[in-house]
Formats: C-alpha cells, structure tokens, sequence
C-alpha cells in the first residue's frame, strides 16, 4: 500500500467511525409508532440525517401524514411522499387538524430548539425522534469572544454575523492598515494587545477566520502564546445555524450523513488518489467541521478549471476550443481563458444573468487591446428549460435563483444556445446538474471536458454524477479543492480522456 493509500483509508476509518456513532437506532424510532398511527401527522426536519434515515419507514407505519416542514429544500414538492410545507404555511394551517402530532426528525441544538418554538407556537404535541445532543460550542454565547484574521475572506461574511450570537465579543485582532478602531462593531486590537491582555478573561475563546496556512499557523501560535483556546469559525458557523453556502452548516452535514454510502462508493470512479484524498477530507471537514483538513488537500488556486502551466493537474487547453462559460460574472474567467489559450481557440460564450455583472462580461471585447474573436455573452441564466425565475441579483459571485429574488430572469438550455463545445465550466449557484440534464444532445454528441462547481448544497456532487451517468459512459473523474478553508471550490473535473490533456478533437 502506498504512502497515498494508506492515509486515504484513514481518513476512510474516521468517517465510517462518525457516521456509526450517529446512526439513529430504528427500533427506538419505531416502538413510538403505534400509538400515533390513527392522528394527522407532521413530518419537523424531515430532511435531517435521522429524517432522510428513517423517514421512508417511519411514513409507512403512519396513516394520515399531513405535509412535512421544512424550510430548505425549496426545489421539492413533495418529502417523504408529504406535501413539502414551509414553517408559515405549518403555523397557518395546523391548528385545522385537530389531536395532531408533528415527529421531529431534528438532530441539531438548534434544530431542536427550533422544533420546540415551532410547534409550540402552533399548539402542536411534538414527539422528538432523535437523540438530543450537546451544542457544539458549550456556553458560547455567554463566553468572552475575540476574532482571529476578522477581515479574511471568510471573516467579512460571518465575522458580523457571529457577533450578533454572543453577549460578549471583546475585541477583533486585527493588524492590517485602517482608519477604524472597529471591525465588526468591536474594538480592534492589535496581536500584541491579544497576547498581553486576552488572558484576564476567563474561559475566553478565539474565532479563528484564517483562510491560508500561513494565516492558520498564526491563529495557532498567537493563542498559544495568550493562552486562549482556539474555536475554528466553520465549527462557530456551525453552532450559529448559520449556512456553509446556501444550506445552513448542520443542514449540510446531516444531508452529507443522508448519502454518506454512496460518497465513499464514488471514490472507487475516481482517476487518482489525491481525487480520493480531496473526497475524503472533504467530508470530514463536513462532519468535523476541521477546516484543516481542507488546507491538507487545498489544490492550487490559479489552475481552477484550467491552467496555463505546464504541470496542471485540472485541464490543460487544446487550439481547437469551444469553450462555454457558465455563471461568468464579470468575465475573469473568460480573461484567463485568453491569456492560456494564447488566443488559439474557436469560440468563447458566457452566461451571465446579473445586469451588474453583465454589463461588465459585455465590456470585455471593448476593454482589450485586441477584441477576442467569436466571443458571445448572453444574458440568461442555465437550466434545464426555457423559462424565466425569481432571482437576487446582488452584482457578486452569489447572485443566484431565489424565490424570494428582487427580479425575473430568463432562463435556457444549453441545447438551445450552442453548436459546438469541448470545454464547459459551470459555477451557477446549484442548478449545475439542471444546466447539464439542459446540454443532454451536446454532451452525449460531442463528449466535452467539464469543470464543475459541486459545493453549493450537500449532495450536489452525487447529483451532477448520477445526471452525467444518464447521458455518457467512459468518462474519466477528478476531483480538486481550491479553497482552503471553506465549504467552497471543490470542482469535479469530468472528461472523455483520461488526465489533463484535451481530446483529439480539441487539441
């Protein structure tokens, strides 16, 4: 076994480990049953790991489930074979059906505390299926709190958000250049202030928002020094109930749980074993909530989708390029494209459906010195159909298709838009695998490469390879993490040869 192998198959043990210690017991769950079997029944957290575990069987003892609540999965109708309900159609509708029973699935603190305030608000008697568990962070809203690196990446998303969850934020280390003594509406202090004062208060702890190694080995070193303990922000997001990208972090991780057998069975399709080695760290970041685990793995930024190097491990380009952009932004993508195909393609398209974002795609032919050629910005968004969505449009990399969205765009497929394509790159908010059910006559036809963005929700990696597996067979997987310390950035590279190389008809 090599050096490779053998580290794989212990992150493999540590999986399967967590994952047997939280498998909810059936026979627990279903010696509660008979007594509730005759009374309206609502389904609570229906999409948590105990509800996706046990819920098929829990329905089938049941003979009046009237809907299942739940918040998240918005692109469902129908859980469990129940009527998806949102928590206000729940607490509108109830109270009409009378001696009612809502059976929490909720595993999560959080979750539960949420169950709890819902059902009582409605009048509803709860019986609670799984195990309640310990909050992740024990005390931590009481605890004193400093932020570690409050103005990274990651800092600037949740480092407000996570001080609107404590009582008592102390201060933000900060040693970057500013004019304000705040960041995040608390007093900044420098490391050397952290490392002389931090330790007068007593059971403190340090979000560490780090989102590089070196930035990592600081947050170490400095509450080393302070003798504070170190909290890693993905476990505080965690604890928080806030979300990793469009589903909160607990929710992610039970819907990781909901299909963990088959995440580690698409192991065995992968090319390499560092394609291996990324899945793996990959979800025990997801359970463990360990951002270090994806620094291990963390695949080099600038070869994201394609590279201009030589040494590549995601794709290199061919001269005969159809190369069709899906979520472009404002088009750096498109820029890269050029500066590594050298100019030497065939076309360029980009899909954009922000007006911000676009106006500044449709710029990038006026902008360079020499226009590129065949180059086509379309203002649509990708999908499986031709209609038109609600839509937050937000002028940033996470616009994204929202009921709730401020404005209608039109959407297409993919067959309706393109001739030809051998390289197609997708980063559209979650509709990947509905932007390739869209594209099924060119892929099946042309057999293109893809580099596919699978980290907006939990299971978008199973269902962008099972939409794949209807369409193509022989194609070769890999899988990279260029992120280093967040949900975001694990991309599947997909292609009908094996390696970086393109196919003949694109060289």
């Amino acid at each position: 076994m090599t050096f490779m192998s053998a580290r794989n198959e212990q992150l493999r043990q540590r999986i399967l480990r967590i994952a047997e210690q939280e498998r909810p017991a059936l026979e627990d769950v279903i010696a509660r049953l008979p007594a509730i079997a005759n009374r309206p029944v609502f389904l609570v957290a229906p999409e948590s790991y105990a509800g996706v575990v046990h819920g098929p069987r829990v329905v089938a003892d049941l003979r009046h489930v009237v809907a299942a609540i739940d918040d998240q999965s918005i692109h469902l109708d129908r859980i469990h074979g129940a009527p998806r309900w949102n928590s206000q159609e729940f607490l509108a509708k109830a109270g009409q059906y009378a001696d009612a029973i809502a059976i929490d699935f909720s595993c999560s603190p959080r979750g539960r505390s949420f169950a709890n305030d819902l059902c009582a608000s409605a009048g509803i008697e709860q019986l609670s299926i799984a195990p309640s568990v310990d909050p992740l962070i024990p005390h931590f809203e009481q605890r004193p709190l400093f932020l570690l690196h409050p103005r990274s990446g990651i800092g600037n998303i949740y480092g407000s958000k996570i001080v609107q969850h404590s009582s008592h934020v102390i201060a933000a280390i900060d040693d970057q250049p500013s004019d304000s003594d705040t960041v995040h509406g608390v007093p900044r202090w420098s490391s050397r202030q952290f490392i002389e004062q931090a330790a007068h208060y007593s059971q403190a702890l340090a979000i560490d928002f780090s989102y590089s190694p070196g930035d990592s080995g600081l947050a170490r070193k400095l509450c080393e020094q302070a003798g504070i303990e170190r909290v890693d922000a993905c476990l505080a997001v965690a604890h928080c109930g806030l979300l990793a990208v469009y589903e909160p972090a607990q929710v992610y991780r039970q819907r990781t749980l909901a299909r963990l057998d088959e995440f580690l069975r698409f192991a065995d399709r992968l090319d390499d074993d560092f394609s291996v080695f990324t899945l793996y760290s990959n979800l025990l970041f997801r359970l463990t909530y360990d951002s270090s685990l994806l620094l291990d793995c963390w695949a080099t930024p600038i070869n994201e989708y394609f590279s201009e190097f030589a040494d590549s491990s995601t794709f290199q380009l061919g001269q005969h390029e159809h190369f069709c952009d899906g979520g472009a932004f404002q088009g750096p993508i498109v820029h890269k494209f050029l500066e590594a195909s050298r100019y030497r393609y065939e076309s360029i398209t980009a899909f954009e459906p922000d007006s911000i974002n676009f106006q500044k795609l449709e710029g990038i032919a006026s902008s360079l010195p020499l226009p590129p050629h065949n180059f086509k910005a379309i203002k649509k968004a990708i999908s499986n159909e031709q209609t038109t969505l609600r839509f937050e449009e937000t002028g940033t990399v996470s616009s994204h298709v929202s009921p709730d969205g401020g404005i209608s765009v039109t959407t297409t497929r993919l067959d309706d838009e393109l001739e030809k394509l051998t390289l197609l790159k997708l980063d559209i908010e979650g509709f990947e695998a509905r932007a390739l059910e869209g594209a099924s006559h060119l892929i099946r036809t042309q057999r293109p490469r893809m580099a596919i963005c699978v980290y907006h929700y939990a299971q978008d990696l199973l269902d962008i390879v099972e939409q794949l597996d209807k369409l193509v067979d022989g194609y070769h997987f890999r899988l990279r993490q260029h992120s280093p310390g967040h949900y975001y950035d694990l991309v599947l590279y997909a292609s009908p040869v094996a390696g970086s190389a393109p196919p003949p008809w694109a060289e």
